[in-house]
């Protein structure tokens, strides 16, 4: 009998322990089959992007909808959301992942990816993806019923003027004060003299200007500029050239020289003829974060897709991806230089 009893609770554990291990083996394969579901709705998900851009009203953010609109319709699963930023403050939103994608320019990519000033530490996570994609040209407007008729006369005949700039962040006012470095001048000298610096977006600058509460203003923006456009139309207009010796000065930090062709802006009264400026090519960088396949993705699309990219503003009708994959001391990204080689342009 007392065998019989000893027997029975033996028994009784041996199920308790089968019954224990069944149910280990059962959460494991819930287990198993949550994760396989997660990584197979990861997989399947659409891959959103943030895409850090310029001004609302200026090329690069209309650029950036346009590439945004591409991608939709030809990759469901890889989605752009554009956003409004600058060109300085876009390389430090990718630095600190606000952004996945950002359009800058040469000189300040340089400067960030080498902490150069006002970068206070490198931005070691930048990565480009593509430069070449047309050019922002430099445009220093100023009324044509102004005394000032060239960028020298301006700081040489220490004219007083009231100069409106996009607020510091953006090439814009990056170029001006650089401009004003060349010619051994300062903010401060200016308003000493009785003139007037005013920060404020491509709208209303162009609103001051019609208004008269500024002479002139500068911005950088591909052309033809709608805010030059709108400007020039209610208040007539002039294009300051730049000089041999500014250009040469601007070239160091990755500016190269180009012209404002004559016909690009018809209310501007010297519109009749090339007018001589800086410009700096458009580049879409990303950060060393983003997922190899992501970033191959997108480039691969643009490059199987020239037409079309060509196509979404004037600025890129004589884009060459041949010439879109070296920047000076900044490297590529892995993801991108896989889309490149494929496409036979990199070996």
């Amino acid at each position: 009998m007392t065998r019989i009893v000893e027997d029975t609770r033996a028994t009784g554990t041996d199920v308790a322990m089968e019954r224990a291990v069944r149910g280990i083996r059962n959460a494991a394969r819930l287990v198993a089959l949550a994760l396989g579901i997660l990584a197979a709705n990861a997989h399947a998900a659409p891959r959103d992007l943030t895409w850090v851009a310029g001004q609302t009203s200026g090329g690069w953010y209309v650029q950036a909808v346009g590439f945004a609109n591409l991608v939709k319709a030809r990759d469901p699963d890889l989605t752009i959301h554009a956003v409004p930023g600058a060109a300085y403050g876009n390389m430090t939103k990718l630095e600190l992942g606000q952004a996945d994608l950002a359009w800058s320019l040469p000189p300040v990519i340089t400067a960030a990816y080498a902490g150069s000033a006002p970068y206070t530490a490198p931005q070691s996570d930048l990565r480009l993806v593509m430069t070449g994609l047309g050019f922002v040209d430099s445009q220093f407007c100023v009324a044509a019923d102004s005394p000032i008729h060239s960028i020298r006369e301006l700081f040489e005949q220490k004219m007083v003027a009231r100069i409106g700039s996009p607020k510091p962040g953006g090439s814009d006012e990056w170029e001006l004060r650089k401009i004003f470095e060349f010619y051994k001048s300062s903010y401060k000298e200016l308003e000493a003299r009785g003139g007037k610096l005013v920060f404020g977006s491509f709208g209303e600058l162009a609103q001051q200007y019609v208004a008269g509460t500024i002479d002139a203003f500068i911005l950088n923006n591909a052309l033809p500029a709608t805010d030059v456009e709108k400007a020039s139309r209610a208040r007539k207009m002039r294009i300051l050239p730049m000089d041999d010796d500014l250009l040469t000065y601007l070239a160091q930090f990755g500016l190269v020289s180009t012209v404002i062709a004559k016909g690009s802006y018809p209310d501007v009264v010297n519109n009749d003829v090339d007018i001589r400026t800086a410009a700096m090519a458009n580049t879409i960088m990303t950060s060393a974060r983003l997922p190899d396949d992501v970033i191959h993705d997108f480039t691969k699309l643009l490059l199987d897709n020239l037409a079309a990219v060509r196509a979404i503003h004037p600025a890129f009708a004589d884009f060459n991806p041949a010439d879109a994959m070296k920047l000076a001391n900044v490297p590529l990204h892995p993801g991108a230089a896989r889309a490149f080689r494929e496409a036979g342009l990199l070996h």
